[in-house]
């Protein structure tokens, strides 16, 4: 399993229709595949009681071990920050800014953001 910045992963699931059978097995594979939790959520059904053992399996992966780290140097442009995440997360050959979103770069790199961590969702248009 590919988790991008090498955080901890957990899956969660709700249901209302699937045996217990299918959901060990759901749980089995996404264990196997690398997540650090799979819990089924019935928080739509029974409230907080149902989304208990989310929150318990959330706090456990927080407050364990992380091999978290960006994509990508901090120290480059947010350009290429931005063709970074394109490639490796949605699997993009490149990207292309409108006029807008180079202005939007041109102003945080002024600010002095530049060696903050980047995300295409600050542009509109998403920006990849």
């Amino acid at each position: 399993m590919w988790i991008p910045f090498h955080f901890p992963a957990h899956l969660t699931f709700s249901t209302s229709t699937d045996s217990e059978a299918e959901l060990a097995l759901i749980r089995e594979q996404a264990l196997a595949a690398g997540a650090d939790a799979a819990v089924v959520s019935n928080h739509w059904a029974r409230g907080g009681e149902g989304a208990k053992d989310l929150a318990e399996a959330v706090i456990a992966i927080c407050e364990g071990e992380s091999q978290f780290k960006f994509l990508y140097d901090l120290d480059l442009p947010i350009e290429e920050k931005i063709a970074i995440i394109g490639k490796e997360i949605y699997g993009a050959d490149g990207i292309e800014l409108s006029d807008l979103a180079r202005q939007q770069i041109e102003t945080y790199t002024r600010q002095g953001y530049r060696n903050l961590p980047s995300t295409p969702f600050l542009f509109p248009g998403r920006g990849v």
